[in-house]
């Protein structure tokens, strides 16, 4: 008898353990509506330079291309702030279609994986489509 008074006070206690392990709900914050993370916040890498030749320029969206000396093409984004240097009086980047093949510095910032040029720095000035024989000879390295 002693041994299954035992038995019998060992299942009970196996019960009770179980069932004080039991959750009916999870464990909230003190907020009863739905978890929403915060968004990632936007870092602004500090300004960079990149040189190279232009080699388009899309004013309808507001962006051009420039290929570096690696053969890589990088396009920036552009807006009414963005500066030019090297032409004739005040220019923006819209003088520089028809200047295709031209040397270029552009200085940028990334805003997530957009680049927004604030200045163009045109060092050498090409006015004809005669770059694509420099360009395919550049290629060939």
């Amino acid at each position: 008898m002693k041994k299954s008074f035992m038995y019998f006070l060992f299942c009970l206690g196996s019960c009770v353990m179980l069932i004080g392990c039991q959750r009916d709900r999870g464990v909230y914050a003190g907020n009863d509506g739905d978890y929403q993370p915060r968004p990632a916040p936007v870092v602004h890498q500090p300004m960079q330079d990149v040189e190279g030749e232009l080699v388009r320029v899309n004013t309808a969206g507001k962006n051009f291309l420039v290929r570096v000396d690696n053969g890589m093409e990088q396009t920036f984004k552009f807006d009414d702030k963005t500066e030019v240097m090297g032409l004739d009086g005040h220019a923006n980047v819209r003088d520089l279609v028809g200047k295709e093949g031209s040397e270029v510095s552009v200085q940028s910032q990334t805003d997530g994986q957009t680049k927004m040029a604030t200045r163009v720095d045109v060092t050498q000035i090409s006015t004809g489509k005669s770059s694509s024989a420099k360009s395919a000879r550049h290629r060939r390295k």
